[in-house]
């Protein structure tokens, strides 16, 4: 639905976005925070973003590096594969090698796009 009160929302300068969360680089959010005025929807349409643009930093519903690390200790069973997929690319790929290093699992951090086949 956010795209749906994107196009509904967006056009009018009386509207405002505040973001609480990280936005990826690549990402549609982070294009809005780098100041795109337009969002390409399908072949031929297109969001006019008038709204009001904030950030709110510091808002997080996700776990640390060392909760992470910490999780993935107590996993039973232990899983053949991890996928580090949310955050800076340096930082997932970090986080899959301490998990590789510590717990021998195998370790995925794939770049914006990739695509893994899961059988």
């Amino acid at each position: 639905p956010v795209m749906e009160y994107l196009k509904a929302l967006g056009p009018d300068e009386r509207n405002a976005l505040v973001f609480v969360g990280y936005q990826a680089e690549g990402t549609l959010g982070r294009r809005i925070q780098k100041g795109w005025r337009e969002i390409p929807l399908g072949w031929r349409e297109t969001i006019v973003i008038n709204l009001e643009i904030a950030t709110s930093d510091g808002f997080s519903g996700h776990s640390d590096r060392k909760q992470l690390m910490n999780y993935v200790a107590h996993l039973q069973p232990r899983p053949e594969k991890i996928f580090t997929i949310h955050g800076d690319e340096n930082k997932t790929i970090d986080l899959a090698s301490s998990i590789y290093k510590r717990y021998r699992i195998e370790t995925h951090s794939p770049m914006n796009l990739e695509t893994y086949r899961m059988i």
